[in-house]
């Protein structure tokens, strides 16, 4: 039985795609194996069949049905994107809340200028501080990277949980998100 590369050199030969060298190793091949000469006469009987076959155009509602298809595929990678930018605005969030921590560390390293063993101190923790920081940041990163690999329709889920937390949060701190009606 013919393998798939000898498979692939008959249709090429049928296509007139194969060098004369190459053709002429083909036939010297099949010369010597009656059963792959008989799956290259097959072969050609299909290629001559369907190359006499007439013409037609598809049905319009064929070319609809895989313009559909093609679309789902694009939106699948659209997804992906949407992850990235999901991801971003979640790394974005927490710098954001971290800035009054570093404001914070930013007032202790002032106040500390006067004394230098205080200021030698308190940047080793601060050091110290960053460092775990920062390892807890990868961490969370990567186990947010390993999230959507495993769930890539969480960001769809975040942003569409973002309003719903924002009046979660005006009504925690006693403010209406719409105004009340007066009677």
């Amino acid at each position: 039985m013919a393998n798939e590369r000898q498979k692939r050199l008959m249709q090429e030969a049928l296509d007139d795609a194969l060098t004369l060298e190459a053709r002429q190793a083909l036939f010297q091949q099949l010369d010597a194996e009656p059963q792959e000469a008989e799956i290259y006469n097959r072969l050609k009987q299909v290629d001559r069949l369907l190359r006499s076959a007439p013409t037609e155009r598809a049905p319009e509602k064929l070319a609809l049905k895989i313009m559909a298809r093609l679309a789902e595929g694009l939106q699948s990678q659209a997804v992906s994107k949407t992850a990235g930018m999901a991801l971003a605005l979640a790394l974005a969030l927490m710098a954001l809340l971290l800035l009054p921590l570093l404001a914070a560390i930013g007032a202790l390293i002032l106040s500390a200028l006067g004394n230098a063993a205080v200021l030698s101190d308190l940047l080793r923790i601060l050091s110290n501080l960053l460092v775990t920081l920062m390892t807890g940041l990868e961490r969370l990163v990567q186990a947010a990277q390993q999230w959507l690999q495993d769930y890539p329709q969480t960001p769809l889920a975040v942003l569409a949980l973002i309003p719903l937390a924002i009046v979660w949060l005006a009504r925690a701190t006693g403010q209406r998100a719409t105004p009340p009606d007066e009677a």
